[in-house]
Order: structure tokens, then C-alpha cells, then sequence
């Protein structure tokens, strides 16, 4: 029998390098209302919440945006999303009925945002649009492969990686 899994915030597990996950603080853009774990831009110079089947993904929020009045206002500190950073959230899909299987693993899908709690997760429906790559299973989910909405390890597509990008 499946288990539906908690849809947790996404965020930065373990770096490939062995050294600290990277971090780095940005200016908000005004009234921004995103969750802990939400894919974040920055779009002239200020960070925002991205929209679905991002062009560029800068990290991961740390903490809630701020609802600034004006844009830089606030500050955020974000997980970057960059090659060897390896990030954890939910393998899920719109209709909350995505379960994890073995053959998730290596495998390229998209990610959306949740419509009721706001809530970033892997999209195991999305394989067109796809911006990360599964590598693993959560520690503590490796024994519950065929839960419905389980927790992976996965890496951000580089070619969607905005510290990465060059025009």
C-alpha cells in the first residue's frame, strides 16, 4: 500500500565537491510572497519567485519573501543552483498521485509549483520541460520506493542554472 508522502520545502543537501554548499544573499524584489524551498530568479538585479517551466533558475529560497514595498527592501539568502550541488524535495505531480520507483533514478523531469500551498516540487508528469535530473532517494525514503510523493536527491539542469549563464 502506497503512502502519501509530506510535501516538504525544497533545499540543499550535499555539495560534490566536499565543501560548503554555496550560499549568497540578494536584494528582493518588491512584495514578493514565496515559501521556503521556492525556485527563485533574479530579474534586474532583484530576486523573485520563477514562474513555471523557468528559462533560469537562480537557487533555492531559504526563508519566505518578505513583501518588501520597494524593490531591495529586503534581502534573501539563497542555496544556488549550480553543477555538484545536490538538492532534496518531493517527486510529486498535479494530481498528488506521482509514486517513486526505481526507475525515477537518472531521470530528467520538470518541476511546478504546488496551488494550494505554494510549495516547489519535482514533476514526475513533466519530462519535455525538464530542468532537474533524480539522482537518488532520501535517506530516510530509500525503503519506501512506491510512496506516493517521495523525497529525492537531484541536481538542477546546468543549461538552466542563471549563475552559470552567459548570453
Amino acid at each position: 500500500m502506497s503512502v502519501l508522502a509530506p510535501l516538504v520545502p525544497m533545499r540543499a543537501v550535499k555539495n560534490l565537491f566536499g565543501t560548503q554548499i554555496p550560499r549568497y544573499e540578494f536584494p528582493e524584489a518588491s512584495a514578493c510572497s514565496f515559501h521556503p524551498g521556492a525556485l527563485v530568479v533574479s530579474t534586474s538585479g532583484y530576486i523573485d519567485e520563477c514562474s513555471t517551466d523557468p528559462a533560469l533558475i537562480l537557487g533555492v529560497a531559504t526563508k519566505h519573501g518578505q513583501a518588501g514595498t520597494a524593490s531591495g527592501d529586503k534581502r534573501q539568502v539563497i542555496e544556488m543552483a549550480m553543477p555538484g550541488i545536490l538538492f532534496m524535495g518531493n517527486l510529486y505531480d498535479a494530481t498528488s498521485d506521482a509514486v517513486t520507483a526505481v526507475t525515477d533514478l537518472l531521470v530528467a523531469y520538470g518541476v511546478l509549483k504546488h496551488v494550494s500551498n505554494g510549495l516547489w516540487f519535482v514533476d514526475k508528469d513533466e519530462t519535455t520541460n525538464d530542468r532537474v535530473v533524480v539522482w537518488d532517494f532520501w535517506l530516510q525514503d530509500k525503503d519506501k520506493i512506491g510512496d506516493v510523493g517521495g523525497r529525492v536527491i537531484f541536481a538542477f539542469d546546468p543549461h538552466y542554472c542563471q549563475g552559470l549563464a552567459v548570453d
